[in-house]
Order: structure tokens, then sequence, then C-alpha cells
């Protein structure tokens, strides 16, 4: 055979493998995924169960869908019903598991994210990447949120997250069609990794079949229904450039590692691509790394704790942040990494600041919800001493148009993504909340859901209406 004819079969071959390939990461896994979500719900689309309840709450969970996006929607004529959206302002990280553990009473998690340090033990635990290639639950000796998980195949959906979006959906509205209980909280996570791979205009139209089923749903349980939809988090929606960040303090004669050993140790969980992270050393290395973290392109913020105080290191200067009981304080020592002077300044004319320089918790909160940080000294306070078990010794916050991450997503495949969240940024926490029953405030802390949960179970224990303080 000539040169010739064997390189064109060389093609053919790499050509037939692509498709092969291609196959077998769409087609296959949607058929996994869709036998697997519907196994034992063998239940006719057509058939409609026999309620025993004239009442039903039902609470959707969305992973990542900015408040804007919803808003913009809501102008349209979509989410038709329901009360103008507001902002549920996330935790920091603007991370899933941190989030609905504090908006769901879920309990501490072991870390941000799947993948953690545990710090007791010095060694890293939790990722189990059989679980996360496929995998439509979310099941966590740590906390449980006790949602309905719906639609969320693992990591294979942030490669074609568009390939589950109907198999999702119509499962959601069987499992809500059988349902014979009163309050059925459902998550729904392909909203993420669309927002994550395929963007806006992706994310947008996902929205609007949810919008469409539940106007669908109404008519086909033929009861009342009480619906509370909100968000996690946002998503900044923007390309995002990744950070090595690990390489960077390698440099500078750090060494990264998975077991902290010697002095110069530091252990850095990478979860996916996102806009935060968290890093695990001595701390007497917490300063001098923050100032190498505060000189990396990209970071925003560098946060470590310091005696009792907790110190904020940025490329606009450093600061530290005081606690008693609910009041704060924010000191700039050098500039004003957390942009806060002129509300200090506002605050102080109002007479809102006592002798010591600390300020009530709900003041702070009117007047930095809107703020570029939203709510951030609650948050960043909650974050290294409240949120999960192991919070790290540095938590790393990154500018709008950065993120962190395992090295693939430098790779073209994956480099180049619709989105992220994460950092203490309000493009990345500014989640939305909305229901068909009441108003809401414009601007949400995350505990607004815990309120909302624990009125409906004291009117079920009453065996009262579901809200019948709003009706």
């Amino acid at each position: 055979m000539s040169k010739t004819k064997l390189h064109l079969w060389s093609i053919v071959i790499v050509f037939i493998i692509l498709i092969l390939c291609v196959f077998t990461m769409t087609t296959l896994p949607e058929l996994w995924f869709k036998n697997h979500l519907n196994e034992n719900w063998n239940i006719s689309e057509k058939t409609k169960s026999k309620k025993q309840q004239n009442r039903l709450c039902l609470i959707i969970a969305l992973d990542g869908v900015p408040y804007e996006i919803i808003k913009e929607l809501y102008a349209e004529g979509y989410f038709k019903g329901f009360y103008p959206p507001g902002r549920l302002v996330s935790t920091f990280p603007s991370l899933t598991r941190p989030a609905f553990s504090k908006m769901l009473i879920g309990g501490k998690p072991f870390g941000f994210g799947r993948l953690h340090f545990n710090s007791q033990l010095n060694r890293m635990e939790g990722f189990r990447l059989s679980q996360k290639l496929f995998s439509t639950k979310k099941e966590h000796k740590d906390y449980n949120p006790k949602l309905h998980f719906l639609g969320f195949p693992g990591y294979i959906a942030y490669v074609f997250p568009d390939k589950f979006t109907q198999t999702a959906l119509s499962t959601f509205h069987k499992r809500l069609l059988a349902f014979t209980g009163d309050t059925f909280i459902a998550y729904i996570g392909l909203s993420d990794p669309i927002a994550h791979v395929e963007g806006k205009e992706a994310l947008i139209e996902f929205l609007k079949k949810i919008s469409i089923m539940l106007d669908t749903i109404r008519n086909d349980l033929g009861i009342l229904l009480d619906v509370v939809l909100f968000s996690d988090h946002a998503n900044n929606l923007i390309t995002n450039q990744r950070v090595k960040l690990g390489s960077v303090l390698e440099k500078h004669g750090y060494n990264d590692v998975e077991m902290l050993v010697k002095a110069k140790d530091f252990v850095l969980p990478r979860n996916g691509f996102v806009s935060f992270a968290s890093l695990y050393t001595n701390s007497n290395n917490a300063q001098p790394i923050a100032e190498i973290l505060s000189t990396i392109q990209g970071i925003d913020l560098a946060i470590f704790k310091s005696g009792d105080s907790i110190m904020v290191r940025g490329p606009n200067g450093f600061a530290r942040i005081s606690k008693k009981n609910k009041r704060y304080r924010y000191t700039p020592i050098d500039g004003d990494p957390l942009k806060l002077k002129n509300i200090i300044d506002d605050l102080k004319h109002s007479g809102e600041i006592d002798n010591q320089g600390f300020i009530q918790d709900n003041i702070w909160w009117e007047a930095t919800k809107n703020h570029v940080y939203p709510d951030p000294l609650r948050r960043i306070w909650e974050s290294m001493n409240d949120l999960v078990q192991h919070p790290g010794t540095i938590l790393v916050s990154f500018m709008n148009g950065y993120a962190f991450g395992p090295p693939i997503f430098s790779q073209t495949i994956l480099g180049s993504r619709a989105g992220t969240h994460g950092a203490l940024l309000g493009a990345h926490s500014n989640g939305v909340y909305m229901t068909d029953f009441m108003k809401v405030a414009a601007f949400n802390r995350p505990d607004t859901l815990v309120e909302i949960l624990a009125k409906s179970k004291d009117a079920k224990r009453k065996g009262k209406k579901l809200f019948p303080f709003m009706q």
C-alpha cells in the first residue's frame, strides 16, 4: 500500500474514532440518564395521580441562575402569576454546597466543594470520579438538604448539557404528578452547566421551558399550588481566564501538596472552574501568601484569620474585619480593599457607628446589599467561621473574568467557558427569589428561605393552609 493511501486510511480511521467518541459521549449517556431517572417511575404522561391533598407547596431550587436573567424574562411575560423577582444574595463563596446548606437548613458541609481538605486528618477527601461522571443523585454524608435532585447527570452535563434538558424536565413533571405530600422541594441542576458551558442565550431558553412547564403543571395537578422559586447563586455569564494559582506560589518557594508536612507546604483543592479558591497551609504562611496572591493578575481578595480578626488583602489595599455580638467593624489599614470608605463616612454622619467603630449587622445589610460586594462583612466572617467544617487558611475571591480550577480548563476544548461563580462580587452572588403568593423584598439574605420553610412546616403541623399568613 502506498504512503498516500496509508495516510488517507489513517485519516478515515481517526474520523471514525471521533464519530464513535461523540456518539459515546452524547447518545449513550443520554439514554442511560433517561432510563436511570425513570426507573421505578412508570407513570404515563397522560395519567394524573389521585391527590390526597387539595393544596401543594412547590419549592424549586435552580442552580446558578442570576437575578438579572429572571428579571428580563419576567418583563417579557414569562413566569406568569408570580410577583416580581427579588435578589437572593448567596453565601461567600457563592457555591452550591454552602449556599443550599444555609438556605435549606441542610447542616454544615465538610468543605466548600465535593473535594475538600480535612484539616484534622491532614488529607484530601470527598471526590469520587465515578460519582461525578454520571450521577443523578446528590447524597452527602456531611449535609442533607432533602431535595428531590433531578436533572443533573454528573460531570457529563458540563460537556453536553442540552442533551439532558427534556428528560430532566419531563421527569420532574412526572414525579410531581405522582407526589402525594404537601411540600415538594425540587433541585433543577442543569441550569448551572448550561450557564457555564453554553452561556446566556441557552440559559434563557432553558428558563423559558421551565416557565412553560410551570403553566402546564398548574393545569395538570388540578389543585391549588403555591410556588417558591429561587437560585443558590448567580453566574457572571462571560468567558473567564484560568489563573495558575498553584504554580505562581511554587515559584515563590511554596510546595503544592496533598498533605501538610513541611513548613511551606500548601493544599489547594481544585473543584470545577470557579471564581473562588480555598488554600490550606500553616497559619504562619497566611499573611506572606496573601501578599503574593494580591500581586497575581485576576485575584481580587485574599482573606485569612489573624487572632480574633479577619484580614482582607487585595490589590486595592489591606483591611481588618472585627465582630462583637451582632456588630461588625471594618478597619482599613492600607487602602480600601472592600470599597467601603464612602459607606462608612455616610454611616458616621447618620450616627450609626458606636464609639469603638462597630455597626449593627442590619445597618450594614441595608447599606451594602446593592454594593459591588453585597453584604461583605457578614458573608466573609461566616465563610471563615460558621459556613463549612474545614474552611481553609486562606480564601481567595477572583476578579470578574478570572477563575480557578484543574489544568484541563486551560485547554482549547474546555478553556473557553461561558460563565462562572464563587466570588464575593455581586455578579457571582445575586441569585433570584420569587413566589406566586406574596411579594418579596428587592434584596434577600439566605435565611429568607429558611423562614418560608419554617412557616410552611408550622402551618402543616397545625393543620392549616400552607401559607395562611399570606391568604
